[in-house]
C-alpha cells in the first residue's frame, strides 16, 4: 500500500505521541466526521463500546495531557 494524501498520521517519538494533519482540501467539520469515525474504529478494536472511548475523549478534552503546538516543514 502506498499512502499518497494522508489527511492524519499519529506516532509514538521519544515516548511522546506526535500527530500531524495534512489539511488540504478538508476543513474542521470534514476531520470532526473522521475524528468520530476513529472513536467508533478504537472502540472496535478494542472491543468496547463506543461511550467508553467518548468518556476518554472528554477527559482529554477537559485536561489536555499535551499542547497542541504547531510544526512547521523543515
Amino acid at each position: 500500500m502506498k499512502i499518497e494524501s494522508p489527511l492524519i498520521v499519529v506516532f509514538e517519538n521519544d515516548g511522546k505521541v506526535q500527530t500531524h494533519l495534512y489539511p488540504g482540501k478538508w476543513g474542521y467539520k470534514e476531520y470532526g466526521i473522521v475524528i468520530a469515525d476513529v472513536v467508533r474504529h478504537v472502540a472496535n478494536a478494542f472491543k468496547v463500546y463506543e461511550n467508553d472511548v467518548w468518556e476518554w475523549v472528554d477527559k482529554e478534552r477537559d485536561a489536555p495531557t499535551s499542547p497542541a503546538i504547531e510544526i512547521k516543514p523543515s
